[in-house]
């Protein structure tokens, strides 16, 4: 069973906020490419179905987060009195920061899902429709391969 993090502590609450506006902002790019490159008139659909979409993309990432913690915290343990390494890479230290890998994995899987879906659906679909469709299915799609990652990475083994 993955760890639970207790995201009211002192340590991982602005991880938590970080996380929840993080995702805030990549659906307000949404409702901004909705409103003004798609068209989309009904703001039932711009603007209350991202919110929702929020809430589901927020959880994506605190799944992916926890996973990573407990790989983490695994290797932690198991290496407590190896020698560190310094890391010299600026790619490297910028995907060390506990948050950059669970939103980078959940941004680019939700805009390349999105994209696709909204262009295959724009053609039997009018744009609202193939709005709110492309979204409903890029964050199941994300939460879907959230679970993934939790299960196959983030487990703990036994032994």
């Amino acid at each position: 069973m993955p760890i639970r993090i207790r995201w009211t502590s002192k340590e991982y609450f602005g991880s938590l906020l970080l996380l929840l506006g993080m995702s805030g902002i990549s659906q307000l790019y949404f409702i901004y490419i909705g409103q003004y490159f798609l068209a989309l008139g009904n703001h039932i659909i711009a603007i209350l179905i991202p919110i929702g979409i929020w809430v589901a993309l927020f959880y994506a990432t605190l799944i992916i987060f926890e996973s990573y913690a407990q790989v983490e915290r695994r290797e932690k343990l198991r290496s407590r009195f190896r020698k560190a390494i310094s890391k010299s890479s600026k790619l490297k230290k910028f995907l060390d920061f506990p948050i950059t890998k669970p939103l980078l994995i959940v941004f680019i899987l939700f805009n390349i899902f999105f994209f696709s879906t909204f262009f295959i659906s724009v053609l039997f679909l009018n744009n609202s429709m193939a709005f709110l469709t492309a979204e409903i299915l890029s964050a199941i799609f994300c939460l879907l391969v959230a679970n993934l990652i939790e299960r196959n990475y983030g487990r703990v083994r036994r032994i």
